[in-house]
């Protein structure tokens, strides 16, 4: 099986069951080695949750699956049980035709924007096996020191990159829907976008593709991002302590909060300890409160390195690792990770250590 696009990746923490019994989009077709099973469609309905929209049992190999749509929807097609799945543009009132294959053999056939966005992708990753060619023959010149080779070869490179940009522009640009929506959501997410470039790249979006799926969803990543913006009200949050006892950010009051986002399995957060252990001791009675949020799994563990470092601030976590809530809420991506706030609860600063955060400290509380 194809391996899954971003879409499948959010699986195993949102799979909402709202299957439907039949509908106005049918996909007909066969599964290569696979002669029995069931086959699902899925779709993103926001950034941490999959829909089920529809699914069908197969034998021998051959399916008819049926599910309702009210408008265009980027979809996977998956077989329970393989770690694989099959992008589908898939619009209201359409058939299609699949051959479900890891083979060359494998297609969807059907629906215009599904058409479009295949021939579009046929001739761009073309490009791009020439453009990689052109790369490593190159590299291999200038290796070599054939120079006045390597520059022609050069040349040419610069000319298909150019090209594949500009049909790249004028697809994009063509299809003011959900293809140019689908496209810059998967941008977006690959290169890991701020706030900023996030907002930038939905403002080039046209107004069809930005009222689509896909459109909601930079949408909705935005307005996460903002969240935790320099400025901007800190997400509040409960959780417990070693001892059990829920604490709620709002309720510790300080005049600066930091909010370290860290685990006892992490090398960088220990090492980092003793420097913000020594912090804490000197500006505590100033006005400064820390509350440590761990991303462990492991109660003992955590335990352990609490005493061990000597972190006697506010410890909480819901031992769910990376799985906390709390970590999508501040959109952690690694720890360690500082967020630090005001008096309010609102964020002032992120990411300081050891001489920028000791110059904040005295700046903010002496």
């Amino acid at each position: 099986m194809k391996k899954f696009t971003l879409l499948l990746l959010l699986l195993v923490f949102c799979v909402t069951h709202s299957v439907a019994q039949a509908g106005n989009i049918t996909i007909k077709g066969k599964i290569d080695g696979i002669k029995k099973g069931r086959l699902y469609l899925l779709t993103r309905s926001s950034e941490e949750c999959i829909d089920t929209l529809g699914y069908c049992d197969f034998k021998n190999g051959k399916f008819e699956l049926n599910a309702v749509a009210e408008e265009p929807l980027v979809t996977q097609l998956v077989v329970a049980g393989f770690s694989g799945g099959f992008t589908l543009f898939a619009e209201p009132g359409v058939t299609y035709k699949a051959n479900l294959s890891e083979s060359e053999s494998f297609y969807i056939n059907g629906g215009e924007l599904n058409e479009n966005y295949v021939a579009h992708m046929k001739v761009s990753d073309s490009l791009r096996v020439a453009i990689s060619g052109l790369q490593e023959r190159y590299d291999a010149l200038r290796s070599a020191k054939k120079f006045r080779s390597a520059s022609l070869v050069n040349d040419t490179l610069r000319r298909e990159q150019e090209y594949l940009r500009n049909i790249t522009k004028n697809f994009l640009s063509a299809n003011d829907n959900i293809i140019s929506a689908y496209t810059i959501y998967s941008n977006i997410v690959m290169r890991d976008a701020g706030l900023k470039e996030s907002r930038s790249m939905y403002a080039s979006l046209g107004s069809g593709a930005k009222a689509t799926q896909y459109g909601r969803l930079i949408k909705e990543r935005i307005s996460r991002l903002a969240k935790t913006d320099g400025g901007a009200k800190a997400p509040d949050f409960t959780l417990p302590d070693v001892k059990g006892n829920l604490v709620t950010m709002s309720s510790v009051k300080s005049k600066i909060k930091i909010i370290d986002f860290w685990a006892s399995w992490c090398g960088p957060c220990r090492l980092n300890n003793p420097a913000l252990r020594k912090l804490y001791d000197e500006f505590h009675e100033k006005g400064l409160e820390i509350i440590g949020v761990s991303l462990d799994t492991d109660n003992v563990a955590w335990e352990k390195a609490i005493e061990k470092d000597g972190l006697t601030w506010i410890n909480v976590s819901s031992l769910k690792g990376w799985e906390c809530e709390i970590v999508r809420l501040y959109n952690i991506k690694g720890v360690p990770s500082l967020y630090i706030l005001d008096e309010n609860d609102n964020i002032i600063a992120t990411g300081l250590r050891d001489e920028q955060l000791k110059s904040f400290l005295r700046e903010n509380l002496e």
